[in-house]
């Protein structure tokens, strides 16, 4: 018995078979997403709010804090004064850091 699936993809050039593969994770992977931002009626609220935002640091520098163990072992006291981004679940180092990140990203699809 002979896979349908596989059967397909035989009868497919490879190169139809690679636009097709990409689309697919595309549309798994983002296009979905990017349908539903698109269809969100709070998505231009976002947008303009975000807008207030630009170039309100400009000519200053910034850094950017991930989240890993490197950073329980990095003295990250002289950023107190800087701006800086933390990004998802940094907040769980405040305490230690003895400060909060200018900004917050958190994503989350």
């Amino acid at each position: 018995m002979t896979n349908p699936k596989e059967s397909l993809k035989r009868s497919l050039p490879p190169r139809l078979r690679a636009v097709g593969s990409d689309v697919y994770w595309w549309w798994l992977n983002r296009g979905q997403h990017r349908a539903a931002a698109l269809a969100s009626t709070s998505r231009s609220r976002s947008v303009r709010a975000l807008k207030d935002y630009r170039d309100v640091h400009r000519g200053q520098r910034c850094f950017v804090l991930g989240n890993g163990p490197s950073l329980r072992r990095t003295d990250l006291a002289p950023l107190r004064d800087e701006v800086t981004f933390g990004l998802n679940r940094v907040y769980l180092l405040f305490p230690e850091m003895g400060f909060a990140t200018t900004y917050f990203v958190a994503v989350n699809t």
